[in-house]
């Protein structure tokens, strides 16, 4: 089976809704996914975190990665939620274990 990495790019509602929607679908028929956030996109999950994120932990999907350029306050992301930080710099080398990149901006 693919393993499957939703990008998000864009801090834009539009594209955080349909890259959680992907990652929520996919893992709901339990392929291997892993939702991205990327530089504007980490705002989605600091400034206005959906309970939706949730669900990918309860749907046994990969943690959700958060890559930034700017520092991260890991304190100001939700408790709940299961996140990894991957550094800018280490993106590329993230993205390059998945069968597949599915970017949204």
């Amino acid at each position: 089976m693919k393993k499957i990495a939703i990008l998000q790019c864009s801090s834009d509602t539009n594209a955080a809704t349909e890259a959680l929607d992907v990652a929520l679908s996919l893992a709901s028929f339990d392929h291997p996914v892993q939702l991205i956030l990327s530089g504007e996109a980490v705002n989605c999950l600091l400034n206005s975190p959906s309970k939706r994120y949730g669900m990918l932990e309860l749907l046994d999907a990969e943690p959700i990665a958060i890559s930034s350029e700017s520092t991260i306050n890991i304190d100001a992301l939700p408790d709940s939620l299961d996140t990894v930080i991957i550094s800018a710099n280490e993106l590329k080398q993230h993205l390059d274990q998945f069968d597949e990149v599915l970017q949204f901006s």
